[in-house]
């Protein structure tokens, strides 16, 4: 024996003792600091079956098993989050505003090193296109959603991650287009089923890059949420 001793839980974390916690625990969890934070991260946001598939569980893990085959991906490597992964919304501004099976979007993610370079491959591509003219908006808005994203993918991409919605959807830029038309056949084929959630916009895919690219942005957007509520009450 070395004399370690036992493992040592924080008590607010053992507190948490179900798939699917009260927000008011999640939050007071995750105001104790960046382990718990980064506990929460691991075990309840990316692991186990989505509220949004609650009573429907198999129905998930077929979802997301089509969602694989047409990415080259392992079902594995695809989760879920947003609302719909613990029954509400764990985002700064929104805490708490709760998932609504037939009014709420889905929000999956992929852990993949090789997916994640075929995507930022792409964008770096249809950087190279908007700059130079060969891809030109069409419309106001979509001229504004253009320079968003042409200044602010930059930035997740060194933090690990990319959007599924940062490139347009066109065939050029084969990765997004075939990312988004596979979201786009999931919700069709979710709206044919007649249990489980009908999502009533685009589904949506953030591609991490690893592990540690999840826990790092995971654990800061918890963080962000965290800050927000405190201010929320001191205010």
């Amino acid at each position: 024996m070395n004399g370690a001793g036992g493992f040592r839980v924080n008590p607010l974390l053992a507190e948490l003792k179900c798939a699917y916690p009260p927000s008011e625990d999640v939050l007071q969890a995750i105001g104790l600091g960046p382990q718990e934070r980064s506990v929460v991260a691991r075990l309840w946001v990316s692991e186990g079956i989505p509220f949004a598939f609650r009573d429907c569980p198999a129905l998930y893990e077929e979802a997301r098993a089509w969602l694989a085959m047409g990415m080259g991906l392992d079902p594995k490597e695809i989760s879920m989050g947003g609302s719909g992964r613990l029954g509400y919304s764990l985002t700064s501004g929104g805490w708490g505003e709760a998932y609504r099976l037939r009014f709420s979007d889905l929000n999956f993610f992929a852990v993949s090193e090789r997916l994640f370079e075929a995507l930022r491959r792409d964008f770096l591509q249809w950087c190279e296109d908007y700059d130079n003219g060969p891809v030109i908006p069409v419309s106001e808005r979509e001229a504004r959603h253009w320079a968003a994203n042409r200044q602010e993918a930059p930035r997740s991409i060194s933090r690990g991650f990319l959007d599924s919605w940062r490139v347009p959807n066109r065939t050029s830029y084969g990765v997004f287009s075939k990312t988004n038309s596979r979201l786009a056949g999931l919700k069709a084929k979710l709206h044919e089923t007649d249990v489980g959630p009908k999502p009533p916009g685009k589904l949506t895919l953030r591609c991490y890059k690893d592990w540690r690219s999840y826990d790092r942005q995971v654990t800061l957007n918890l963080k962000f949420a965290a800050d927000w509520s405190r201010n929320r009450t001191l205010g």
